[in-house]
């Protein structure tokens, strides 16, 4: 019996000094360009995710000169044009797309009139580096940058990627197949 509880103690002494071992390395999910990046119009956001919750944080671009970011809220799903300039009369039927929501936004800083980008769980808070904010969404170390341009056909949106330390353009994010938003050529 002395022996059996003698090993038992060995046992217990070797176990609790032994490393632990590593816990599990937690990858984070992909960034899903298509739902987590909408075009803002006010205090409005247009996104490909139909089933976002009163109170999920959107980060704002607004595309003003210097770009700025801001923190509001999804207050709700909003079909009114009085919440959302972008389904103004003579606009609404132009942007409301199958799978597109529309959702009111609260406690930002946003004018009627200005535009920009939406991001849902972003990865990181974007930042302003000359006057521009940059983000790198799929973690490879090279900032996602914003930019959008006034044309006949109303507002162009394209987001393009960069070097971390310079703004030449290397490379093109996917924004293939977002429905408003739409990668710059690259060289």
């Amino acid at each position: 019996m002395k022996a059996i509880l003698h090993a038992a103690i060995v046992f217990l002494i070797v176990a609790s000094c032994s490393p632990a071992s590593e816990p599990a390395q937690k990858t984070a999910a992909p960034f899903e360009f298509n739902k987590q990046i909408g075009w803002l119009h006010g205090p409005c956001l247009a996104i490909a995710a139909p089933e976002l919750a009163g109170g999920t944080p959107v980060t704002l671009v607004v595309a003003a000169e210097p770009q700025k970011v801001q923190q509001a809220r999804i207050q709700g799903k909003t079909e009114s044009s009085a919440t959302c300039p972008a389904l103004m009369e003579g606009r609404g039927k132009l942007n409301a797309k199958p799978g597109i929501a529309f959702y009111a936004l609260g406690a930002a800083d946003v004018a009627p009139s200005d535009m920009g980008f939406g991001i849902v769980m972003p990865p990181a808070t974007p930042t302003v580096v000359n006057g521009i904010a940059q983000i790198d969404f799929d973690q490879d170390g090279k900032n996602e940058v914003f930019s959008s341009c006034s044309t006949r056909e109303g507002i162009k949106f394209a987001g393009v990627t960069t070097k971390a330390e310079s703004v030449r353009v290397i490379g093109k994010v996917d924004f293939s197949s977002h429905p408003h938003i739409s990668g710059m050529p690259t060289t």
